[in-house]
């Protein structure tokens, strides 16, 4: 029996249906997430099919496999590659799109929807206009320019804080808490002006931290340091008693060295991750030399800063000497050690044809985690992990192929085996074809059933027919014993087939009537 076609209607030719392995996507902005999409025809005809993203930036995904085909009746599944860049632009929160796969044949679609949830992170930066001010007798008030940038992708509350070691000056911010968007900054004035104005006395530098914190997070801070030097006024009343004194003390008091003093010596942060910066700050006064150990060295500048990136926790120590003394301070920086590499692994390797003929394409796919570098052997190709997932091989003979997953964990591997048959062999498998009842009475059916695969054509005889699918069931009712056969060709022709037998009860012979009684 021939297969008989109709003209499809618009209705019948938009059963496309679409699922998604997850609603919701969260991504880290800097790292990668995968959607896969898995696309039903639901019609009776195969269908070459696009998927499209809708709904946010196009610079935020990728689709390795924008286009393919799906078999009547069948699913193919396609993923999407999302990768968020870590700036300020990629602004933390729910965004929502939709995923449609349309047919490039009919022009039938299905869509689903799902959001995707970029997380947050916090990035500050703190700078300081002027570094340095003077404050003296009659101008004792200096204002610097605090400028907070966010450089995260939320929004942050900052309070503002400064102080110095030895609490020598006061701070007046205009605004102590402040606002910043993602990608923005905020600049407020600070007032600074020493606790003491003396009238007469040396020149005094204080050192002072200007920090912004988070109001939710005290974790997330940054900071800038600053200088203020303070000027005494001297008198002429002053000046000449300053002067007797000196005639008087004599030349010892004028050639006195002065001893050292080392005012501040601090580290910013003071507890940091494996590799990170740490500014290293200092305010000493008649140095001569100075060291800062472990691993800094000798300094001359009696105020200045140095970066170190300590990879376990330090105590570091700035020894000064001058005037014949020496004198020291340390300061502890915590270092939080980063946790260990996650080993690589194939999750899955797929071929779209595990049995081909000598010549044929064959399309390797795979899913890794934790890998950075793909290899594909025996072919020996590398790719960067995700732009590399999928290989197309037309191996002459039985062949082997293994992915090796390599990642700052290790590497990882898995490998799947593509046989290569005869040109008259034929690749269509059947699975099973059988009748059940296989015994039945006169007048009474039998279903048989069927699956193959790799098949492109299917046909039953004698009575089923032809253009039959690769999985199925049908009633017959013969009237006999009957064997039917399931024939099945692959692309080339090459046929396979499999036979069952149902067979028909024979009908008792009729009774013959009992003699009259009396007859011979």
């Amino acid at each position: 029996m021939q297969a008989q076609h109709r003209h499809r209607t618009p209705k019948e030719a938009a059963l496309i249906k679409v699922d998604l392995s997850a609603a919701e996507i969260p991504i880290e902005p800097g790292g990668t997430a995968q959607l896969t999409v898995t696309a039903t025809n639901k019609q009776d005809h195969d269908d070459h099919v696009f998927l499209e993203i809708e709904g946010i930036d196009v610079e935020w995904y990728a689709l390795p496999v924008p286009s393919f085909t799906i078999p009547a009746g069948e699913s193919q599944s396609a993923r999407v590659l999302f990768k968020i860049a870590r700036s300020s632009a990629s602004v933390a929160g729910v965004y929502p799109f939709v995923v449609r796969v349309r047919s490039l044949e009919s022009g039938a679609s299905g869509v689903q929807q799902a959001e995707l949830v970029i997380k947050p992170f916090s990035a500050l930066q703190v700078d300081l206009t002027p570094r340095r001010a003077v404050s003296t007798f009659l101008r004792h008030t200096s204002v610097f320019e605090v400028t907070i940038s966010n450089l995260g992708n939320k929004e942050e509350t900052l309070d503002l804080y400064a102080s110095d070691p030895d609490d020598g000056c006061a701070y007046e911010f205009e605004a102590s808490r402040v606002t910043v968007k993602p990608g923005c900054s905020e600049t407020v004035p600070l007032v600074v002006e020493p606790v003491t104005r003396p009238v007469l006395g040396s020149h005094r530098l204080y050192a002072f931290v200007v920090s912004a914190r988070s109001v939710e997070d005290s974790y997330v801070a940054a900071s800038a340091h600053g200088q203020l030097e303070r000027r005494a006024l001297a008198t002429p009343f002053a000046a000449a008693v300053l002067i007797l004194v000196c005639l008087g003390a004599g030349g010892w008091a004028l050639l006195r060295p002065r001893p050292v003093a080392l005012n501040a010596f601090q580290a910013t942060p003071m507890q940091v991750k494996a590799g990170e910066e740490v500014t290293l700050a200092w305010d000493a006064v008649n140095l001569a030399e100075g060291v800062i150990r472990p691993d800094v060295g000798p300094v001359n500048a009696s105020v200045g800063a140095v970066k170190v990136r300590p990879e376990h926790t330090t105590t570091y120590e700035f020894v000064a000497r001058g005037g014949g003394r020496q004198v020291s301070k340390s300061v502890t920086v915590q270092v939080i050690e980063r946790p260990p590499p996650r080993a690589p692994q194939v999750v899955q390797l797929e071929a779209t044809r595990r049995r081909i003929h000598q010549g044929d394409a064959v399309t390797l796919s795979w899913k890794v985690e934790g890998a950075t570098k793909i290899v594909l052997n025996p072919l020996g190709r590398e790719g960067e992990w995700p732009l590399y997932t999928s290989q197309e091989v037309r191996p002459d003979a039985t062949t082997t192929y293994e992915i090796a997953a390599k990642g700052p964990g290790g590497v990882a591997r898995k490998s799947l085996k593509v046989e290569v048959v005869p040109a008259g062999e034929s690749l269509a498998e059947i699975r099973w074809f059988r009748a059940k009842p296989e015994l039945i009475s006169p007048g009474g059916s039998a279903a048989l059933s069927w699956s193959v695969e790799n098949a492109a054509s299917v046909e039953i005889e004698p009575g089923v027919g032809t253009g039959l699918k690769p999985k199925g069931r049908v009633e017959v009712s013969p009237e006999a014993t009957t064997t039917y056969t399931l024939r099945v060709s692959d692309d080339r022709g090459n046929p396979l087939t499999r036979q069952v037998v149902v067979r028909v009860e024979e009908s008792p012979p009729p009774e013959s009537p009992e003699p009259p009684s009396g007859a011979p």
